[in-house]
């Protein structure tokens, strides 16, 4: 049987208020007609609006240890809620965000597409991300993970490799030396040339893509002295991008 929401419940209530008869109001619960079950779940349910309330008011005054506020933002940088933590620890969403403010938390926006809101973040630039992290995107307001490091080593890896040559359409030239408009054979219609890494196998980097990756690898790293990563969203939306590393934040505190 489905769970009786705190919504219906509430409407139970009206209804008795409004003189309403038990049995429409256990048909409106989904229940079967039964005064003495539909007495109980009204009971229990102020009983349970009563230990929230005390719950509450005790909460109103606690001072959160730096445990416990550690525990809240790794909670909200793992995807849950500033509501859901609220009605968790008994206290306001705005207790929640003055939590997550303090520990140096990005605050995500309500809607997609929005920008978190990170001025009150202090990046600690010096934090290296590795593959395979889970990172957040505040620009995006979307979550992350490191698919590739752009740095000085990635640089000094694919710097030792080799070209490859692999034709991809036969160049067959008629009596006057032409193969349809071409004279030669040409790069992107007849072959492409790859850079390969020592051990590799499957060619997968053409070699133009490649330099002009290179060079956006070195530049970033020239103008910023920091790494740039290659991150995969794992949104709605998902997709890969490249940013530098003061468009990212850690999802776990400290």
């Amino acid at each position: 049987m489905a769970e009786i929401t705190e919504a219906k419940i509430r409407q139970a209530i009206w209804m008795l208020k409004a003189n309403k008869t038990k049995k429409s109001i256990c048909e409106h619960l989904g229940i079967a007609y039964n005064t003495k079950r539909l007495d109980n779940i009204i009971k229990e349910f102020h009983e349970k609006l009563e230990r929230e309330a005390d719950l509450k008011k005790k909460a109103r005054n606690k001072i959160f240890t730096k445990v416990e506020k550690q525990g809240i933002a790794d909670a909200y940088l793992g995807g849950e809620t500033q509501s859901a933590l609220a009605k968790q620890f008994h206290i306001t969403p705005q207790r929640i965000k003055k939590i997550l403010m303090d520990m140096n938390v990005p605050i995500r926006a309500r809607g997609k597409g929005k920008a978190a809101q990170v001025d009150h973040v202090v990046q600690d630039l010096e934090v290296k991300f590795a593959q395979g992290d889970k990172v957040f995107l505040a620009a995006e307001n979307a979550f992350a993970e490191v698919r590739e490091v752009y740095d000085e080593d990635w640089l000094d890896v694919h710097e030792n490799g080799f070209q490859k040559y692999i034709e991809t359409y036969p160049f067959k030239p008629n009596r006057n030396g032409m193969a349809g408009k071409y004279s030669e054979p040409a790069e992107g219609i007849h072959y492409e040339i790859y850079w390969m890494l020592e051990g590799e196998v499957l060619p997968t980097r053409k070699l133009r893509s490649f330099l002009h990756q290179r060079e956006k690898v070195s530049k970033v790293i020239e103008e910023t002295g920091r790494e740039s990563y290659l991150i995969y969203k794992t949104d709605d939306y998902g997709g890969y991008k490249t940013v530098t590393r003061d468009k990212l934040f850690p999802v776990k505190v400290g």
